[in-house]
């Protein structure tokens, strides 16, 4: 079973892995727009339904399935926190902006700013990658590739996906912090006093 060690170290090699793979995707969003063609369109109108679902679906799947086989159940309730945190923080800020130029979508519609795709793809993708590092690659890729998709399908401008991106990699990054915090604090902490047995003297 991992030590707290051990797991700060992986918080640390994810923070230092989602920090510029962030910042990348972030200068993609904003350098590329939607390229209008119909194929692609199709592609990415998929992967911001279907392959948002199926890419949230088995994050969350992986992690409790890996977390109750290593006795970590205080894993699955931080999984259950980003995600409820993700949605409260997302719908809050629409809330905030709504009537805004800034909430507008490229399709017009309201509630743009920020996408919750991207802020959602990034925040699992920091905790998948603090468990699974070897698969990094992957888990970014999967949330890069919803995030592109925001855009693709002029569902999200490129300021709406970059500020997607950055509020999932803080969440992800603050709740996995505290969250090791807890657990440093639990396992470091004295044992009681121990009691000794009273031995009792039978009288004849």
């Amino acid at each position: 079973m991992k030590t707290p060690a051990a797991f700060a170290a992986d918080y640390s090699r994810s923070v230092m892995i989602a920090l510029p793979l962030a910042l990348a995707t972030i200068a993609l969003a904003l350098a590329v727009g939607a390229s209008h063609d119909d194929t692609l369109h199709s592609l990415a109108v998929f992967m911001g339904t279907w392959g948002n679902d199926i890419f949230l679906l088995a994050a969350n799947g992986l992690i409790f399935a890996w977390a109750w086989r290593r006795r970590r159940r205080s894993l699955i309730a931080l999984t259950l926190w980003l995600d409820f945190v993700v949605w409260l923080t997302v719908q809050g800020t629409k809330l905030l902006l709504v009537g805004t130029e800034w909430a507008l979508r490229p399709n017009g519609h309201p509630g743009g700013f920020p996408s919750g795709h991207a802020t959602h793809g990034f925040a699992m993708a920091f905790l998948l990658t603090m468990l699974f590092p070897r698969l990094a690659w992957l888990w970014y890729l999967g949330a890069a590739s919803i995030s592109w998709a925001r855009i693709e399908s002029y569902d999200h401008s490129g300021v709406q996906v970059a500020a997607g991106i950055l509020l999932g990699v803080a969440i992800g990054c603050s709740l996995t912090a505290n969250w090791l915090k807890r657990r440093q604090e639990a396992e470091t902490q004295p044992a009681g006093p121990r009691v000794e047995p009273v031995a009792v003297k039978h009288v004849s």
